[in-house]
């Protein structure tokens, strides 16, 4: 959520002031003693632990509160400042011009205005609650200097903060995770037909079969693995239907220029191609060594500094409504209460489920018109021959003039009409218009066609209550009521309690379609643009008959994917496909169990498979030989073997095979007779798939504690050298093959995650034709080779000989200085990572905190992992240059825990207590001039954890600071 630009004068006015603060900063010291706290009833205790972790201690739940505002916006309040600017739209009162653009579309999108629906529907404790954390922030912010970063941009006094802009912070992280517009895949689409019509093949074909398939490149499935079943039947649809399809490019096409460049936007339109995503996994007590179950989980997102979450232990001690609560986890700076983590009782997980939320219509607006006019509109929109409402709004935008020396200076920006008016349609949840056709019938009246954007996320959600729920939740039953009001933001969870429970859920209200109800396609599918004259529309529920927040049908619980005590003894969730209804590549032929005559459709499609196939792999292994434990799992989240290595590099050694027979064709020998191709190969053949650093200067999994080991096994560096031979000819592989081809048919080009699965899927054709569905031959050279095969493996072979070239070229030049020594290709050099400040790259890790650049040319950190490696670090499969492999996206979060039995003296039976360990990138503070900057850092990047201290006693050993928070006189 931190991705801005830096504008000119900001540029100039941190160059400026950047000296003066680092020269007069003070030194960081603990905060000690009494600090005397507005509205509170009782004391709060505050602990600080050595790593960066506060635990507090109250009385009410409303005393904890007040603290915790006070102390997220201590730590973290340009964060959280940020985050609801950039969400809210009024970024630039900020960072200036530069980013109105993303203002207007973000505010356009509204989901503020989605938030203010949700504070509406606050019952009056939940709003109390807030108002309490609110207050705290607003105390801190007046007893507190501002952050660094308000001098910088020449602010002297921030917004305050009110419970509004805490639902804000929710449903941006629920939005980065569910908001899905489907733009990118309808001009996609569009692109295919179009250059299949001119070529004379199947263009819709090579869409949906040869290159944009659903079906993931490992077939791992999280509950049909878990508990051997496939409760969904077969059903048919029609394919896309072309006439509409063409009508809706052009809209798209210009929301496409209008998203690109704005964060949330432009991920929202690209969500295939993400790189991050989350893992979880779970094994079942009688599986397990200390026969209790364990959760494993680590969420994906952006690696930046200050790090996404917030890491603390909040305790309180016989709340007059609610009781005592002991939690522990992580929550976002901005929003109370612990969003992942444990109680005493249970412990629970998430990875993101890409359930379908979010459709664009193609609608009829009328301005001006009779028929708006009687329903008391100027604007309107018609569906299934009814008139609906479309509601203006016309917002002031302010910007922050930097570099003039004048604090505080904001200006009003004059905008032209169609970038200052927004235009929703409550009848499609509140959405906006974000594309009309013709533009001038918005001064003339008349008929255009308008794109419209309905979401489940901008109705009034509960997410913050399912939190509260389950942050004091006993049991299985708790955990569920808090799972019923956790509404959008789709999740798979991951759960499991004391009295031995494993289980895993999906989550959050999806809409049921008129036409997929009726067992059919109307026109194109939901993840394409639709037609919004009736056949496509949301099944309306005004009467909310399963309790959901949306005022339309959804699929029931009942038939989302979930095991409860799966029957094999685990499950694992990577962002994969939950129910195997992709895996035979048409995610809309899959009937609903309670409804047979109608579609079930969850998603068009998962992650690439590979996390969730390596994982499944790692743990039947591990349940096959007995040797369940928690450390098992924590080995285990640091494991880098690149599955999809495993899967593609033997048609590389089998191409190498053949063009050593004796009888192979001249093209062919000549390869296998190139000693750089020949010694290359045999390094994959020895290879395990593991992606080591290969170098001390790197963070290996294999070191201790955030301690790099100095010396370099001989096994790690030859791994390291096989990662990156494989990793570039991979990139040379889809270019050569499916890029090329996309290029020669005038089709559009693809994400490379696409174009991995459209290579290994044309790789396991049997018999091998290298001919697609479409009718297009993806292996038309050497033409000299009449042989399919033939073709194949010297197009393999090729691409290594380009991959060798590559490298000892100065596409690598900072990394390898031209050698042609395998030995010198070692992976570390390529593998990096910057955990970017949001502006000031000053702030960045490196060069803050005491770390520093790998070396010239090499910025960021060295540390192991690879494409879709279970550690998530990933970066385009088609990366081939020296700064082409770093990654920003990965776990925020990495955590083991579950029930550890307690020895009772009394009955001599045991009292099992919720344990775990934890990590997070990073550390509490901000400044980065605070020795809590990256209290956490060094054990991230090793893959280590520390224990989740519960109770109300923290070991003094382990104890960095003590506060007391005091009513204020």
């Amino acid at each position: 959520m931190h991705d801005v630009h830096t504008t000119p004068n900001l540029a100039i006015a941190i160059s400026f002031l950047l000296g003066l603060i680092i020269w007069f900063a003070p030194a960081p010291s603990a905060i000690a003693g009494e600090i005397a706290l507005p509205g509170l009833i009782d004391p709060v205790e505050v602990t600080l632990d050595t790593q960066g972790v506060p635990h507090i201690i109250a009385q009410n739940d409303f005393d904890l509160a007040r603290v915790e505002g006070y102390i997220h916006a201590r730590d973290r309040f340009f964060q959280m400042d940020l985050t609801r600017r950039q969400v809210s739209g009024d970024m630039a009162e900020l960072l200036g011009s530069g980013v109105l653009g993303s203002d207007i579309q973000n505010r356009t999108i509204g989901l503020r205005r989605a938030a203010e629906r949700s504070a509406a529907v606050l019952t009056a404790r939940e709003r109390d609650f807030l108002q309490a954390y609110t207050d705290g922030i607003n105390a801190s912010l007046a007893s507190n200097p501002l952050p660094i970063e308000y001098g910088l941009l020449e602010l002297t006094q921030a917004r305050p903060w009110d419970i509004v802009d805490s639902l804000v912070i929710v449903k941006a992280i629920a939005a980065s995770l569910s908001l899905d517009i489907d733009i990118g895949p309808t001009l996609q689409l569009q692109g295919f037909i179009q250059a299949g019509i001119a070529g004379g093949f199947d263009g819709q074909a090579m869409f949906f079969e040869d290159v944009v398939r659903s079906a993931p490149m490992d077939p791992a499935s999280t509950v049909p693995d878990a508990t051997n079943t496939t409760p969904f039947i077969s059903a048919k649809v029609k394919k896309a239907e072309k006439t509409q399809l063409a009508k809706a490019a052009a809209g798209a096409e210009r929301i496409k220029e209008k998203f690109t460049g704005v964060a949330l936007l432009e991920e929202a339109m690209n969500r295939r191609e993400t790189f991050i995503g989350s893992n979880e996994w779970g094994i079942a007590a009688d599986k397990t060594e200390a026969g209790h179950p364990i959760i494993a989980n680590d969420p994906h997102l952006s690696l930046n500094i200050p790090s996404t979450f917030y890491e603390w232990h909040l305790v309180v001690r016989g709340d007059p409504v609610d009781g005592d609560m002991d939690v522990s986890g992580v929550g976002f700076p901005g929003a109370p209460s612990v969003i992942l983590g444990q109680n005493q009782k249970v412990t629970w997980g998430a990875t993101t489920n890409p359930m379908d939320v979010s459709d664009i219509f193609s609608d009829t607006l009328k301005v001006g018109l009779p028929e708006c006019i009687a329903i008391g509109a100027l604007v309107c929109i018609e569906s299934e021959g009814v008139h609906h409402a479309v509601e203006l709004e016309f917002p002031v935008y302010q910007y922050n003039v930097i570099g003039d020396s004048i604090p505080d200076n904001l200006v009003v920006a004059s905008l032209p009409p169609d970038q200052s008016t927004i235009a929703t349609v409550p009848f499609r949840s509140f959405g906006p218009i974000l594309d009309i056709d013709d533009p001038s019938v918005i001064v003339n009246g008349g008929v255009t066609t308008a794109l419209t954007l309905q979401y489940t996320g901008f109705h009034a959600t509960r997410e913050l209550r399912a939190f509260q729920t389950w942050n004091r939740a006993k049991n299985l039953s708790e955990f569920l009521e808090g799972l019923a009001d956790f509404d959008v933001g789709s999740q798979n969870w991951a759960y499991a309690d004391v009295d031995g429970n494993l289980a895993y859920f999906s989550s959050a209200e999806n809409p049921l379609r008129k036409d997929l109800e009726l067992g059919t396609v109307v026109g194109l599918p939901p993840y394409f643009i639709r037609d919004g004259s009736g056949p496509n529309n949301w099944v309306p529920d005004p009467a909310h008959s399963q309790g959901q927040a949306i005022p339309f049908d959804i699929i029931p619980f009942s038939e989302m994917p979930q095991t409860v005590n799966p029957a094999n003894g685990f499950f694992v969730n990577a962002n994969n496909d939950p129910a195997g209804t992709t895996l035979d590549n048409n995610p809309l032929n899959q009937a609903r169990p309670s409804k047979p005559t109608a579609i079930y459709y969850l998603n068009p499609g998962y992650a690439i498979g590979m996390r969730a196939g390596r994982i499944t792999r790692l743990v039947e292994a591990a349940v096959a030989a007995g040797d369940v434990n928690r450390k098992k799992l924590q080995i285990q989240q640091g494991n880098t073997q690149q599955l999809d290595a495993e899967l593609m590099t033997p048609f590389l050694l089998a191409a190498f095979a053949s063009a050593s027979d004796p009888g192979a064709p001249a093209e062919l020998s000549a390869l296998a007779a190139d000693p750089e191709i020949a010694e290359a190969v045999n390094r994959l053949a020895a290879w395990d798939f593991s992606t080591p650093t290969g170098i001390p200067e790197g963070y290996d999994a294999s070191d201790k504690k955030g301690v790099r080991s100095k010396n370099v096994k001989r096994a790690e560096k030859q791994a390291a050298v096989a990662a990156t031979l494989y990793n570039v000819w991979r990139a040379k592989a889809i270019k050569a093959v499916v890029s090329a081809t996309l290029s020669r048919v005038g089709a559009p080009g693809v994400g490379s995650s696409d174009g991995l699965k459209a290579l290994d899927n044309l790789l396991v054709q049997e018999p091998f034709t290298g001919v697609g569905v479409s009718g297009v031959n993806f292996f038309p050279e050497p033409a000299t080779l009449s042989n399919a095969e033939d073709r194949r493996d010297a197009t393999l072979l090729a691409a290594l000989r380009t991959a060798l070239d590559a490298l000892a070229s100065n596409d690598f030049l900072a990394a390898f200085g031209n050698s042609t020594n395998q030995d010198d290709y070692l992976w570390g050099k390529l593998h990096r990572i910057t955990f970017d400040h949001p502006f000031v790259p000053e702030f960045s890790i490196p060069p803050a905190a005491g770390f520093e650049d790998l070396g010239p040319g090499l910025p960021g950190l060295s540390r192991d992992g690879g494409y879709n490696v279970v550690n998530a670090s990933g970066f385009s499969a088609t990366a081939d240059g020296t700064n082409e492999f770093r990654f920003g996206g990965g776990p925020v979060r990495r955590y083991v825990g579950g029930p550890k039995g307690v020895a009772s003296r009394r009955t001599g039976r045991s009292a099992p207590k919720i344990s775990g360990v934890n990590v997070m990138p990073g550390g509490p503070s901000e400044n980065p001039f605070s020795p809590n900057y990256a209290t956490q850092l060094g054990l991230w990047l090793t893959a280590d954890q520390h224990s989740v201290p519960m109770g109300m006693n923290i070991p003094k050993k382990d104890t960095q600071s003590k506060d007391t928070f005091v009513p204020s006189p």
